[in-house]
């Protein structure tokens, strides 16, 4: 009973915010709910990984003598490692807002301690677009025609050719520029959907009715966890690459 709870708030609240944030909000089970939706976005996530793979070792098939083997399967085994956890993390800068959300909102609410559970709950639910956005990188990743000779780099790229956010606005032949994959890759259609699901659940949250902090607390935690993203980024991909050294 309990676990279809969670799927029906974690899932419902993309298209009736107000019914299931009341329902999550009057038994408030937090850890659930969180469990449901990362179940789901890493379930869809991981659902591109065999197609990439595939590419991948089409990319990367010897070509004569000019590649050694030995370096080809260190080739190979960094960019899985890249690949796995790009498909495990969704938009890292979303889940460092949430982060940086329930560090802060407890504060600014005033909220007693018995009412914690209730600001997790808030927060859980607000991930819930991520689980959209790992459906429209399977689809993408599945139905993309790639054609012969796609890069092995490219490879890695193939869900985020979903374009949600800056890249929509690209109409130039060829690839977008570094600095729309990056604000992309921060602020875009779902991370958008996130800060308005915390909007709403921080207004739920408060006995004084809706303010313009409850909107302007998650637009600033958004800014922060992409700050610290975007710091920690190439940090965080030399270690991945490290792990086998």
């Amino acid at each position: 009973m309990r676990a279809d709870r969670g799927w029906s708030d974690g899932l419902a609240v993309l298209v009736d915010p107000q019914g299931a944030l009341t329902r999550a909000l009057a038994s408030p089970r937090p850890w659930l709910l969180l469990a449901v939706v990362a179940l789901a976005w890493l379930v869809l996530g991981l659902g591109t990984v065999p197609r990439q793979l595939g590419l991948m070792d089409a990319a990367l098939a010897p070509v004569g003598f000019d590649v050694p083997a030995p370096h080809l399967r260190s080739l190979a085994a960094g960019l899985t490692r890249l690949m796995i956890a790009d498909r495990l993390v969704p938009l890292p800068a979303v889940l460092m807002a949430a982060v940086l959300l329930r560090l802060t909102a407890e504060s600014a609410l005033m909220l007693a301690a018995s009412r914690r559970r209730e600001l997790l709950v808030v927060i859980v639910l607000g991930l819930a677009p991520l689980v959209l956005l790992r459906a429209g990188e399977l689809a993408v990743a599945w139905f993309t025609d790639v054609g012969s000779g796609i890069p092995p780099g490219e490879v890695l790229r193939l869900p985020h050719r979903f374009a949600s956010g800056a890249r929509l606005l690209w109409r130039e032949g060829g690839p977008p520029p570094a600095v729309l994959e990056t604000l992309e890759a921060r602020v875009n259609l779902f991370s958008a959907w996130s800060v308005g699901l915390w909007t709403y659940g921080l207004s739920r949250l408060d006995t004084g009715g809706p303010r313009v902090w409850h909107a302007l607390l998650p637009v600033a935690c958004l800014v922060g966890g992409g700050l610290v993203t975007w710091i920690a980024g190439p940090l965080v991909l030399a270690g991945v690459l490290a792990m086998g050294g």
